[in-house]
């Protein structure tokens, strides 16, 4: 899904004499290796991530934007970024603005380019400034850069959090959205957090008392039970679809969570079938 909303005309200014216009809003969805060089823009363009992860192609390096994390483009920059992460689709909320001072109007928040933390998306700021470009009147104009300068705001991420309470947060956002993998270890988490896994450990016990193994594991295991629950897919595929893909495993953790066999769990649960092939129902987002 790609999904992109702009002004009437993009590539004129409006006629109201604000220090910048937002020029466009949009979402994006990419699979891996999917790129985009579209060579140099005449404007400021923000990327908040929320999922998988983005490799942006700097002129003496490469930056990658992972789950809750942003990064800006200024105007004269080539744009050119790609999908990075194998096992889960980019995926991303972006604007643009312009106007002659758009790069000073950037520049002044005093961010570095480079990606910064700053936690969950604004998702519903985002979606407010699709509906003011798309209106184009002069309030539209004004409100949409008081939405623009919101979302600049939270890119800095939160006065009081400390670097530990950050780490922890930009785990929880990855393990959800990568725990249907079942390869996918607290390694390889803590390699995409650019971080050994030793010091991973220390911050995220100290911050929510449970490690981050126990963490995986247990997202893992609600997610089980829910499919368990709601839909009459076979413990296999529900396996498959929760990381946990050794069977005797699988059952080891519905009967240590519940004090049942994955079978009793689904009767009591629901009156649903017993474990059995799938009917085609389909697995919830």
């Amino acid at each position: 899904m790609r999904k992109i909303v702009s002004r009437p005309e993009p590539s004129k200014l409006p006629e109201l004499p604000l220090p910048i216009h937002i020029r466009s809003s949009g979402y994006n969805e990419a699979e891996f290796n999917w790129e985009e060089n579209d060579g140099v823009k005449p404007f400021v363009q923000i990327f908040w991530c929320i999922q998988g992860a983005g490799e942006f192609f700097l002129p003496e390096k490469k930056i990658i934007l992972r789950p809750g994390e942003t990064f800006f483009r200024l105007p004269g920059e080539l744009h050119h970024h790609r999908s990075c992460d194998p096992a889960a689709q980019w995926r991303y909320y972006w604007f643009t603005f312009d106007g002659p001072a758009a790069a000073d109007f950037m520049l002044s928040y005093g961010y570095r380019q480079e990606k910064m933390y700053a936690g969950e998306c604004p998702v519903e700021l985002f979606l407010e400034l699709e509906v003011l470009v798309r209106k184009s009147t002069p309030y539209a104009q004004r409100h949409a850069l008081s939405v623009a300068a919101e979302i600049l705001a939270r890119m800095g991420g939160s006065d009081d959090e400390p670097p530990q309470e950050q780490l922890a947060h930009r785990f929880l956002a990855m393990a959800r959205e990568n725990m249907r993998n079942p390869s996918i270890t607290i390694d390889a988490l803590a390699g995409k957090l650019g971080v050994h896994r030793t010091t991973l450990n220390k911050h995220f016990a100290g911050v929510m008392k449970i490690s981050p193994g126990e963490y995986l594991d247990m997202i893992r295991l609600e997610h089980a039970l829910r499919l368990l629950r709601e839909t009459d897919l076979s413990c296999k595929e529900i396996g498959l679809h929760s990381g946990l893909t050794n069977q005797s495993y699988f059952c080891k953790q519905i009967r240590q969570a519940t004090g049942m066999t994955p079978q009793a769990y689904r009767r009591t649960a629901g009156d649903r079938l017993t474990c059995g092939p799938s009917n085609g129902a389909d697995l919830p987002e």
